[in-house]
């Protein structure tokens, strides 16, 4: 291990390595695409819609993001399989994955599913904090598991290719998803319940169900996250975000953690004052500026990930699979494999694509 650290600076493994962010809602600017490219970020799983939307807002969500991505097609692409990542970080674009957090806007209806699946989504949270016809939400009082419907809705997902997520699910329903499915179940953005209890974190068991299941949690840089339960008031920095890390990789393996910022780009503090009331509650009172953890204030800082696995003790192919591996092997475990209709090319120099016609 440490022949290979003295080889390989931290930079170019990070230069080198597939770097995936498994949870954000990206802000659709040319500002967020210019921090993606300074934090040598491949790909990212985008909220596309907002929790408890109706299907024609959803719909709308999703189309919005689609256009966006057309009109940037020189600097961004749509990923529906993993050759997109890789064809990605070939030609230096970020590849975004369609991942909503929540499946109200779909109900029970799997031709809806289909459609939304037809539509690019390829990561589907079951249920967002409360109950839902699939299941619970961790902010239920009381969590009865995966309803009938919901493990009829996993085995659809499974069938189409799209890729469980319970990061919000009670853990009943959690680990029941994982009972249903035949392909790995994920828990997108998350953290350790054995260092910083929580209602959205897993536990110790949870996780070593999660490796059974050959999943994949990645964790996040939030500080109401990541927080310190004997010194609530210290802001975590990376170092913390790296305990987190090492404590799944004692319970459940290396190969079954990620990270996933939960950053959301597009909230202002504003914004924030405006619903200040849930944000205590699952985050704390942290100043605007402290939200995030220390040495991780946005996407371009991405680095700073790969500095702190090393120094942390991580051996360099262990921080590959980390940025990024784990959660190309199991994108290409639950995924369809790429045809000759889903692989995207850059257009020509001085070229963009035309936009396809609203959804």
């Amino acid at each position: 291990m440490n022949t290979e650290r003295a080889v390989l600076a931290p930079n170019e493994l990070h230069t080198a390595a597939t770097v995936v962010d498994g949870s954000t809602v990206i802000e659709l600017s040319d500002e967020h695409l210019e921090r993606i490219r300074r934090g040598g970020v491949t790909a990212v799983n985008h909220t596309v819609t907002r929790p408890y939307v109706d299907t024609v807002t959803a719909l709308r969500e999703v189309n919005t993001c689609r256009r966006w991505i057309d009109e940037h097609s020189d600097a961004a692409l749509l990923a529906l399989t993993v050759d997109d990542i890789h064809r990605a970080k070939a030609d230096g674009r970020e590849a975004i994955i369609l991942g909503p957090q929540d499946t109200e806007m779909i109900g029970v209806d799997l031709d809806l599913l289909g459609t939304f699946y037809d539509l690019g989504v390829r990561v589907l949270q079951l249920t967002y904090q409360r109950q839902n016809l699939l299941g619970a939400g961790c902010g239920e009082k009381t969590d009865s598991g995966l309803t009938a419907q919901g493990r009829t809705f996993v085995r659809a997902m499974n069938e189409l290719g799209i890729l469980v997520d319970v990061s919000h699910c009670g853990q009943r329903t959690g680990l029941d998803a994982m009972d249903a499915s035949d392909r790995p179940v994920v828990v997108t953005h998350s953290f350790c319940d054995g260092l910083s209890p929580h209602i959205r974190a897993k536990d110790d068991a949870f996780l070593r169900r999660l490796a059974e299941q050959r999943g994949v949690i990645g964790i996040t840089s939030l500080s109401g996250f990541l927080y310190y339960p004997e010194e609530p008031r210290r802001r975590p920095d990376l170092a913390r975000f790296v305990e987190h890390v090492a404590r799944v990789v004692e319970v459940a393996g290396v190969d079954h953690v990620a990270i996933a910022t939960d950053y959301d780009e597009t909230l202002t503090e504003a914004m924030r004052e405006q619903q200040i009331v849930l944000h205590r509650t699952l985050l704390g009172d942290w100043a605007w500026h402290e939200r995030r953890a220390v040495g991780m204030d946005d996407a371009a800082q991405f680095p700073n990930f790969t500095t702190a696995l090393l120094d942390g003790g991580f051996a360099p192919d262990e921080v590959t699979r980390i940025l990024g591996g784990n959660w190309l092997r199991v994108f290409g475990e639950t995924w369809k494999p790429a045809t000759t209709t889903t692989l995207q090319s850059p257009p020509e120099q001085g070229e963009r694509h035309e936009s396809s016609n609203p959804t």
